[in-house]
């Protein structure tokens, strides 16, 4: 099962002016969906480019390998490069791995799924990002600007660890506790046996003078970080810090960092067989007839799902927006 984060498209006016795109008079805002269906017939890649450490840019490969009914999926390759030995001479290989992203542009919908692909180092983030800065540049002509923002949702502190451990099969790499010192926190809530751990470690912090203190826990490649309720000092330390507003990060080694009090990412399985299906034409049985393919009835599915979930906050708030998806 692949691992694809699910995002929103979301077109935008970048001045006071109403560019028009078609002969029917209708602004290229009104039809930015169709335009990007055009982009998306794969005659020509995305304007898609990284920037390199050594500061050059590089153009990224990318392609479609299908396109059916308003959804479209792309490949989008990365630059990687593996240093090795041969002999006594230094060699350097390039290669360029590719993870796909689902285009959902069905008529109101804008949706877009992103695979977590080790192409990207399992950073959705950093193929959105790419992905968004070469949709900006394709529609700059239109004078539109992208936006391509996370679905996220509202959750527990163990929602989140339960999820990405039991759900998407993660592992936590790292765990943060951090504790302001006495005078600058009021009554603590928390069992007596919790609290005694924490006047311990808050006696390091305060032999310091330091205004507060951070407990860390690292996992490394023989031993992996077991969080669970089930445990019961855990569970307390856990708690004492969900109800008295101290701050617990949990480092995993594919989601990346959870903070508590931060909304949850929006994740989904999709199985190949579904991407394969729908690459070589083939239908789900009875399907043929009505024209669901198995990837559009998951698409469908994720749509629901997160139909009332946030969208992240955009960097910069903009003055016109249009919702889809």
């Amino acid at each position: 099962m692949a691992v694809y984060q699910l995002y929103k498209l979301i077109f935008d006016r970048s001045s006071q002016r109403e560019l028009y795109a078609v002969a029917d008079g209708c602004s290229a805002f009104q039809k930015a969906q169709d335009l990007l269906d055009g982009m998306l017939k794969g005659v020509r890649p995305l304007p898609i480019s990284k920037e390199k450490r050594d500061k050059t840019v590089v153009p990224l490969d990318n392609y479609v390998e299908a396109k059916r009914d308003g959804v479209t999926v792309l490949v989008v390759c990365n630059e990687k490069s593996h240093k090795y030995k041969e002999k006594m001479e230094d060699r350097e290989l390039e290669y360029h791995p590719g993870c796909r992203v689902i285009i959902d542009n069905r008529p109101g919908i804008a949706q877009i799924a992103i695979e977590r692909s080790g192409s990207f180092d399992e950073k959705t983030e950093r193929v959105r990002d790419l992905l968004q800065e070469a949709l900006c540049k394709a529609f700059s002509r239109y004078e539109l600007v992208v936006e391509v923002r996370a679905k996220k949702r509202e959750g527990t502190f163990w929602d989140a660890v339960d999820e990405q451990c039991d759900v998407y099969s993660d592992t936590v790499t790292q765990v943060a506790f951090d504790f302001p010192n006495d005078d600058v926190v009021g009554p603590i809530d928390a069992p007596k046996q919790t609290l005694d751990k924490l006047a311990v470690l808050r006696s390091f912090a305060a032999g310091m003078n330091a205004a507060r203190g951070v407990y860390q826990a690292f996992s490394d490649k023989n031993r992996i970080i077991h969080l669970d309720r089930t445990q019961e000092d855990i569970a307390h330390m856990v708690g004492l810090c969900c109800n008295n507003g101290y701050n617990i990060s949990v480092h995993f080694k594919h989601y990346g960092v959870y903070r508590y009090g931060t909304d949850i990412k929006a994740l989904s399985q999709l199985n190949e067989d579904v991407i394969k299906e729908f690459i070589s034409g083939q239908t789900v049985a009875g399907g043929s007839t009505k024209g669901e393919w198995a990837l559009i009835l998951w698409l469908d599915e994720v749509r629901k799902v997160t139909e009332n979930y946030k969208d992240e906050e955009p960097i910069e708030k903009k003055r016109t927006r249009s919702r889809k998806g």
